[in-house]
């Protein structure tokens, strides 16, 4: 989002709002005087800033939404694919350990049972392995969709702070 865009197209909306919103005070002013007149600027330019923060707000909503759907995906996918992978370790664990039990304790196949531990020993390693970096890479998506969520959020008090200032008349101004 270019910051400078966002604030030239804020300005002429106020711009141009103010104007109207001019019109209508000037007959509050004739009728009730200038402090009424300030009061209904003040109003007028309240409720401009709170339907600009609501229409701003909704169209985040949607991105935010889309966020956690794309975040949803990537993290369902990595479950889909570490069950998968698990899954085919747990049968193949359960595979070298019946190999194990098959071969028995009879000395002509004591090196194939000690190779079959061997291998056994090492896939669990593996599967206890790849269950750490699922975990992590899960807990990395799921801050990442935090992460934008925030900013999100961050931006919404960004943009209501940009329109306040915009409306606040500065007491350090120019010497006009």
């Amino acid at each position: 989002m270019n910051k400078a865009l966002l604030i030239i197209g804020i300005s002429g909306l106020l711009f141009a709002e103010s104007a109207c919103a001019a019109k209508d005070c000037t007959t509050v002013q004739q009728k009730s005087g200038r402090d009424a007149y300030q009061k209904c600027l003040y109003d007028e330019q309240e409720t401009r800033i709170r339907d600009q923060i609501a229409a701003y707000k909704a169209m985040i909503d949607r991105n935010k939404e889309s966020v956690k759907a794309q975040y949803d995906t990537l993290i369902n996918q990595e479950e889909f694919s570490w069950k998968d992978v698990d899954l085919k370790m747990q049968i193949e664990e359960a595979g070298r350990k019946l190999r194990i039990t098959q071969l028995g304790t009879a000395k002509e196949n004591a090196e194939q049972v000690q190779i079959e531990k061997n291998l056994l020993t090492r896939l669990q390693k593996i599967r206890s392995l790849t269950s750490s970096v699922h975990g992590k890479k899960e807990s990395r998506l799921k801050k990442r969709k935090e992460g934008e969520l925030a900013a999100y959020d961050d931006a919404i008090a960004e943009y209501e702070l940009q329109l306040r200032r915009q409306n606040m008349p500065s007491l350090w101004g120019s010497n006009d």
